[in-house]
C-alpha cells in the first residue's frame, strides 16, 4: 500500500504540492491551527480545505487531531493558542470532528499525530491500538498533556503529546509507526529499543516533509527520492 503522510500543517499550505492522485491513502497527521504567523481568515480556510478534500474523499483520507486541536475544546491552552479566534476554531473543530479520528492503522503501520506509548495505553485502559478513536470519543480526557516534562517527554504521555526520546523507550509492540509533533531538522527513521518496531519521524520547522511510503517494503521517498529501511537506533 502507498499511503501519502502530511505531517503537522500550522497554517502552510504545502500540503497542496503532495502527489494524492498516485497514493492509496492521504493521512494528515494534525495541528492545523497556530503557528508564528497565526494569519486570519487563512488559517481556518485552510483547515476547511482539509476538511472538503476528506468529504471528496471519505475512503481515501484520513484527518488526524493533533494537540492544537484538542487544546482548544480540552481547554489546555498550549504554545500559540489563539484566544481571539478561540470561538470560531472551536466551531470550526466540532463541526468537522466528525471527519476526524486521533489514529489509524493500515497493514502494520501505525499513524498518530505524537505517537503511541503503551505505558499510556495501560493508564488508559485500552488492549489494543483499535481502540483508540473510541476511547477519545468516550473518555477525551486521557488525551491531555500529562507532565511534569513540559516539553512532553514522559513515558506516560499519550498520543498527541509525547514526544520521540520517551516514545523509543515506551512505542507499542506490533507495529511500525508514522509521527509528527516533534519538529526536527531532518527527518529521522529509528528503531525502538523497547518494542523492535521502526518509528519515522517526519515533522520539521516548516512543515514541509511529505512523505509517500510504501509499506510493503517499509521504503518511503520524499521529493522522489527513495529511502528504504535504513533506521537507526
Amino acid at each position: 500500500m502507498k499511503i501519502c503522510v502530511i505531517p503537522d500543517v500550522h497554517q502552510s499550505t504545502h500540503w497542496k504540492k503532495a502527489n494524492i492522485d498516485s497514493a492509496d491513502k492521504v493521512i494528515f497527521l494534525g495541528d492545523y491551527f497556530d503557528c508564528w504567523e497565526n494569519k486570519w481568515p487563512d488559517q481556518i480556510n485552510n483547515f476547511l480545505e482539509i476538511i472538503q478534500l476528506k468529504k471528496r474523499n471519505p475512503d481515501k483520507v484520513d484527518v488526524l487531531f493533533g494537540n492544537h486541536e484538542t487544546s482548544y475544546f480540552l481547554n489546555e491552552q498550549c504554545s500559540g493558542f489563539q484566544f481571539h479566534h478561540a470561538i470560531a476554531i472551536v466551531k470550526a473543530l466540532m463541526s468537522a470532528s466528525q471527519y476526524m479520528q486521533v489514529a489509524a492503522v493500515y497493514d502494520g503501520w501505525l499513524f498518530s499525530h505524537a505517537g503511541v506509548s503503551h505505558k499510556w495505553m495501560k493508564c488508559a485502559g485500552i488492549q489494543s491500538v483499535e481502540e483508540i478513536n473510541e476511547l477519545f470519543i468516550e473518555k477525551p480526557d486521557y488525551f491531555r498533556w500529562v507532565g511534569p516534562d513540559g516539553f512532553g517527554n514522559n513515558e506516560n504521555e499519550g498520543c498527541l503529546w509525547i514526544r520521540i526520546p520517551a516514545l523509543l523507550k515506551t512505542a507499542v509492540k506490533g507495529y511500525n509507526q508514522v509521527v509528527g509533533h516533534s519538529e526536527l531538522d531532518e527527518l529521522q527513521f529509528r528503531i525502538s529499543p523497547y518494542s523492535k518496531t521502526k518509528i519515522l519521524c517526519i515533522d520539521s520547522h516548516d512543515h514541509s516533509n511529505i512523505i509517500e511510503l510504501n509499506t510493503e517494503t517499509a521504503s518511503f521517498s520524499t521529493d522522489g527520492n527513495i529511502r528504504r529501511g535504513a533506521a537507526q537506533p
